[in-house]
This record gives structure tokens, sequence and C-alpha cells, in this order.
């Protein structure tokens, strides 16, 4: 009986590695911001362009997940710090081309390609948007593990790298309304 379970279990494994294809799975993740989209945008093109510089508080940024997506206990998580390319896209206004991998051990871990931008929403907000495709490393082995040990893992980290990135947008403009905000105050105070 034990090796009718272990038969099946690895047939259930390849069977969802077959169903992955070519190893590229599809990513569309929104977040709603309560900013206005033009400064949403501005924000998010400096968020990045820091992140991909490595400099200021995003020195050594990385995607992470908690060890409970990984099956484990949840008392802490894992880090995978990245190399991240940015450039703006000419054809679509508030949107950045990205393009990261593994800063160490690229081909152990999945690669995104895609876009992420803002389009305007309500009053004073927006939606953040996340846009492409993943590729799972290592082929078959990467797929294997991808669908079996970490379901959905890669998919995690990016939400986790989305809800990061709307939370410093908004601060960021915040920030820069309060401060703006206190300038005038004292401002028209002294004269």
């Amino acid at each position: 009986m034990r090796w009718a379970i272990d038969l099946s279990c690895h047939w259930w494994v390849l069977r969802a590695a077959r169903q992955n294809g070519d190893g590229v799975a599809d990513v569309n993740l929104q977040r709603t911001m309560r900013i206005p989209a033009e400064q949403a945008a501005q924000t998010l093109g400096e968020l990045l362009q820091a992140i991909a510089e490595q400099t200021g508080p995003w020195r050594g940024f990385a995607l992470h997940v908690s060890l409970g997506d990984l099956r484990l206990p949840d008392v802490g998580y894992v880090a995978v710090p990245i190399r991240l390319i940015v450039r703006k896209n000419p054809q679509t206004p508030r949107a950045y081309g990205l393009t990261f991998n593994s800063m160490n051990l690229p081909a152990a871990f999945p690669g995104f390609s895609g876009e992420m931008g803002v389009d305007p929403a309500g009053l004073g907000e927006c939606q953040l948007y996340l846009r492409g495709k993943y590729e799972l490393p290592m082929h078959v082995f990467g797929k294997l593990i991808d669908s079996a040990l970490t379901p959905r893992v890669a998919e995690r980290s990016l939400d986790n790298f989305i809800e990061e990135i709307a939370a410093a947008c908004e601060a960021s403009v915040n920030k820069r309304e309060a401060d703006y905000a206190r300038y005038r105050f004292y401002a028209h105070k002294l004269q």
C-alpha cells in the first residue's frame, strides 16, 4: 500500500509540472493606493530607480516570503536579494518596464520580466499594477520543486513586492504633502 501512495504522489507532481507548460507563469497583480495617480507614478519611478541603484533605504532590497509559505513553522522569513533593471515605458504613461532576478545564484530562483505602473482610479486614488511573466529556474526540476515543495512561493514573493512598493509610494507622497503643508503654514505665519 505504501508503494501505491508514493507512486500516486509522484504522478501528481509530474502532472502538475506538465500543467506549468514551459515554466513561464503570467502575473497580473493590483493594489489600490489612496494617492493621486500622477504623484504616485513619479514616486514609483523614484522608488524603482533607488532599488535598481541599491541606494538609501533600498540598499539590499530583497523579495521575501514567510516560512509559513514554505510549509514550515511561521517564525520568520526567507529573503532573496534581487538585481532590478528598470526603464521608463515610452508607450505607456505612468509605467516602467521591470526585469529582475536573484542577485546571488540567478539560475536557482525565478526571474521576472514585465511592467509596473499606475492607472488612475477614483478621486485621489489609483491602481498600482504589476504585469508580466516569471520564469521558473532549472527547467523540469524547477517545475517539480515549484509544484510539489513550494507551490506559489514565487507568486507570493511578487505579492509581497507589490504590497511593499504600494506602501512605500503612499508613505512618500503623504510625507511630501505633509512637508508642503507644514512649509505653507509656517511661511504664512512668518509673514
